[in-house]
């Protein structure tokens, strides 16, 4: 494996020969095939920073081909290794991610005036990170007009909404890598990242609006400004579903699997289609997300550790009644 210097930008390529498509040995330069003629930049280098910084990137467009380069090369194999199992799409199409014969990219800024111009400023606002409060994690901002993340806040919450909740209904629309979820304002919201800013469109366009249970638990969605989430802990509050090794975190249990499995067994509601349409979830589920914060008893299903129910609004003639039988 060697370095490369590269002479060629996105519109003469001639001058550059690609790698070809036999398996190479693991690098941190990665090889991006079957790329859009209309995808960007912006598009391409998202894809690798959930997995990393990306210190440099080369766009062969003539060829639909890009060069990505992370900054070590544990971060370009968890890269590879996720979009191995899980193909991921730009613009509605499949692409293909493979490691590069090359060691190094070392382009010719002067001919890669726009791609590094990119590579640069969404590299000043990784170095800028703000923090959200209450989360279990942090971010780093970009234009909103081309994040993958969207801000999510549910209004009128009258069931509780879990993150494996929101991963059903919002992978409907794209690859979910990330989700955070947090109180702010004394409004449950979350924060969400995809692979593709095209699928973070799709999903606000579709579900903007839509009650997740009948007539209440309405989603508010926005585009957010930053375009990668740091979750450091996968439980209950927060998931990194390409890093399954990170620690839960003291005191956030994971969700308790009886809560999980009733929901799997409702998942066939939660599917949403392209067009504009309610989230119908049946009684079962929301029940069990009753459940799941104490609120109702439900036969089969425990709440966390809990074992005392609140009762509201008796009738007094009524309780004395049941008391003294």
């Amino acid at each position: 494996m060697t370095s490369i210097v590269v002479t060629a930008n996105g519109n003469d390529n001639k001058k550059f020969k690609g790698d070809d498509k036999m398996e190479s040995a693991p690098s941190r330069v990665l090889h991006i095939r079957k790329l859009p003629g209309e995808v960007t930049e912006t598009e391409v280098i998202a894809l690798g920073l959930p997995f990393g910084k990306v210190t440099n990137i080369l766009m062969l467009k003539g060829k639909n081909q890009a060069f990505l380069e992370l900054a070590t090369e544990e971060a370009a194999a968890t890269m590879v290794n996720y979009y191995t199992s899980m193909t991921p799409h730009l613009r509605n199409q499949p692409i293909y991610i493979q490691y590069s014969n090359h060691k190094e990219l070392k382009t010719d800024s002067a001919l890669n005036q726009r791609a590094q111009a990119v590579l640069q400023a969404v590299s000043a606002v990784q170095t800028t990170n703000s923090a959200v409060a209450n989360t279990a994690g942090s971010e780093s901002t970009v234009s909103s007009a081309q994040s993958p993340v969207l801000r999510i806040i549910i209004d009128n919450m009258y069931y509780p909404v879990t993150l494996d909740v929101l991963h059903q209904i919002f992978s409907k629309f794209g690859t979910v890598l990330k989700i955070i979820t947090f109180t702010k304002n004394n409004q449950f919201q979350a924060l969400l990242q995809y692979a593709d800013p095209t699928n973070a469109q799709q999903a606000k366009l579709a579900l903007d609006g839509q009650n997740i249970y009948n007539a209440c638990c309405t989603l508010r969605i926005d585009f957010s400004k930053l375009v990668n989430l740091n979750v450091k802990y996968n439980n209950d509050k927060s998931r990194d579903y390409t890093r399954p090794d990170l620690p839960s975190g003291d005191g956030q249990p994971a969700l308790d699997p009886a809560i999980a499995a009733a929901f799997a067994k409702e998942t066939s509601l939660l599917a949403v289609p392209g067009a504009l349409s309610p989230l119908g979830i049946p009684n079962a589920a929301a029940a069990a997300a009753a459940a799941a914060a104490g609120r109702v008893g439900m036969h089969g299903v425990t709440a966390a550790g809990n074992t005392v129910l609140l009762v509201s609004n008796l009738n007094e003639e009524v309780f004395m009644e049941m008391c003294s039988a």
